[in-house]
Formats: C-alpha cells, structure tokens, sequence
C-alpha cells in the first residue's frame, strides 16, 4: 500500500511538471497582449492615440495668444483661453438677428445712374465732369495713393484685410471708384452697368460714412491713449510711436479718413436719405469683421481691440454699444441729409 502511495504521488508530481513545462513553452511562443482580456475597456482614452496630436487647438501659433509679442503688454486672460458665455450668447444673437431681421427685398437707390439720366448735374469741372464725378475720382486715387505709400514705406500692407481701419478705408475708396465708374459706364451710354454699378455704390454709402466716423473717434480718443500709455515704454519709443502716429499714413487712414467719407454721402448734390437696408448692410460688414476678428485673428494672437476681448463679461457691452452707436448715428445721418435736400 505505501508502494502504491508513494507511486501514485511521482506520477501526480511527473504529470505536473510535464504540464508546466508545456505551458511555458506556449506562452513563449504566443504574443502577450499588454490589453488584458478585454482591451477596448482599459484604454485610457477612446481617442486613437496615433491621432491624439492632430486633435484641433484653438491657438494656430504657440504664442501665449501674443502674435510676435506685441501683445504682451495685455494680461494672459485676455489673450488665452475660452471666451466668456455671455459674449457667446451674445454673438450667437447677434449672427442670428443679421439672419432673420434681413428686409424682404433690399432696395438702393442707384442715384448717380438718376442724376445723370434725368440731366439734373449743373456744377461741372471744364464743362465734362460733374464735380460730385471728379471728388469721387479724387477720393479713390488719394486711397489708392496712400495703400501704395503704405507698401512702399512700411514694407506691406497686410494690415488693411484684417484691421478694421483698413476695412473703413477700402470702403470708402471703394464706394467713391465704384460711383465714379457709374458715373462714366452711364455717360458713355452703357446704362445696365452704369446702373448695377450706381446701386452697389450706393449701398455702401452708409456703412463707408459710418466706419470712418467709428475708426476716427475709437482710434483717437480710445485706443490710442490706451495704447500709448500702457503699451509703450517711455522714452525713445514712445516718442517713435507718437511720430509714427501723427505721420502721413496713420493721419490719413485716421484723420483725414471722415472727411474723405462725408463727401457725395451727406455732402454734396447727389445725397439721399438712409434707409432699413443700409442700415442692414453696415450691419452685415461688423458681422463679418467680428468673424475675422474673434474666428482668425484671435486665434493669431492679434488683439488690436482690447475693449472687445471675448474673454470679458464687459465685452457684452462694447458688442451692443457699437450696434447702438451704428443705429444712433443712421438717425444722425438722415436729419443732417434733410436738413440739406
């Protein structure tokens, strides 16, 4: 009997190395996976991690929200990070508003194709060109010659796409070539262009008279204190920067700017009166501005507009003041072009 314990146990302790050794050996020769039994369960994220460094990041450059660090005078939060709710809601109303509150059928009166129509021009230059004609021609070549200036003596002009001063600028440059050429297709009898080119001038007027008002008010008694006094060293460059300022370029795009504007818009013989689908249009420009503003320039690390930082609740309040202000100034207009028709 103790044979056959003793026989019983070396077969059990044979039989149970023998199985060991087999088990090893398998599990030399399969791959370990490093996922456990159930794998997709004990990730740490659901997110492929080859495509983890391709998620989206709002910042385009690693610049601390500072665009070659010339916003590094204003506080991180107003260069990083999300934007505040209340501006959100407010910019989703707002895009929303531009939408929904558009007029029926937009209507602008083509007045230069009129005046020219109707033989109502009096006042010539030379017997040829009317003078509402030759100041809108004069307006449109001084623009062009101060974006050349501007090219040839800062090096570029890439300023004038995402600035809202060049925005205001392009504008009303734009509205006086684009009425001078609906003056000049009407008088050499191409009236269907003469017209179409009459009517797109002309629903510009506003938002051109308008913007220039806004940059020549906001940048002198707002923007250029602020920046002067807390962006600039004193010294050297703070005095560099108060030449620069008052020099032929910012003087002009700054200054000279509102008067340019006035002209054939509440100032001349060929005015009109404003209406609902001007007043939509100079909407519909601030509204793709503060695309390029909050959606791409933003993203940069180009702040031009402090008192517009998405990241304060107190932006909620520079949005609707211009809104108001836009409005508040399209009452003004009207009055004064009454008092003058």
């Amino acid at each position: 009997a103790t044979t056959t314990i003793f026989g019983s146990h070396y077969l059990r302790t044979l039989c149970s190395n023998m199985f060991d050794r087999l088990s090893s050996q398998n599990a030399k020769s399969r791959p370990v996976s490093r996922g456990g039994a159930t794998p997709y369960h004990r990730r740490e994220s659901f997110i492929p991690q080859a495509n983890r460094g391709k998620q989206f990041k709002w910042l385009i450059y690693e610049n601390n929200g500072s665009y070659n660090g010339w916003f590094d005078w204003l506080p991180i939060w107003m260069r990083v990070g999300y934007f505040s709710p209340f501006v959100v809601v407010s910019l989703m109303f707002f895009y929303s508003a531009i939408f929904w509150y558009r007029p029926q059928q937009l209507h602008f009166e083509a007045t230069v194709y009129e005046t020219v129509i109707s033989g109502k021009e009096v006042d010539y230059f030379w017997g040829r060109m009317p003078k509402t004609a030759a100041a809108d021609l004069s307006i449109f070549l001084w623009g062009i010659i101060v974006v050349a200036h501007a090219k040839m003596t800062l090096g570029s002009i890439g300023a004038f796409p995402i600035s809202f001063t060049g925005w205001s600028w392009l504008l009303l440059s734009s509205r006086a070539g684009i009425e001078f050429a609906a003056w000049a297709a009407t008088t050499h009898e191409f009236l269907a262009l003469g017209k179409l080119l009459a009517m797109i001038g002309s629903s510009i007027r506003l938002v051109a008279i308008t913007n220039a008002c806004v940059v020549c008010t906001i940048w002198n008694f707002i923007l250029f204190p602020i920046i002067y006094f807390f962006s600039i060293p004193a010294g050297e460059k703070r005095r560099s920067f108060l030449k620069f300022n008052f020099g032929f370029f910012m003087t002009n795009i700054h200054v000279l700017n509102f008067p340019m504007a006035i002209i054939n818009t509440v100032y001349g013989s060929q005015i009109r009166l404003f209406t609902f689908s001007d007043l939509w249009v100079a909407y519909l420009v601030i509204c793709l501005y503060s695309i390029v503003y909050y959606f791409v320039m933003d993203r940069m690390g180009m702040h031009f507009y402090p008192i517009f930082c998405p990241r304060s609740a107190f932006c909620v309040g520079s949005i609707f003041g211009v809104l108001g202000l836009y409005y508040y100034l399209f009452l003004k207009w009207n009055e004064l072009i009454s008092l003058r028709m």
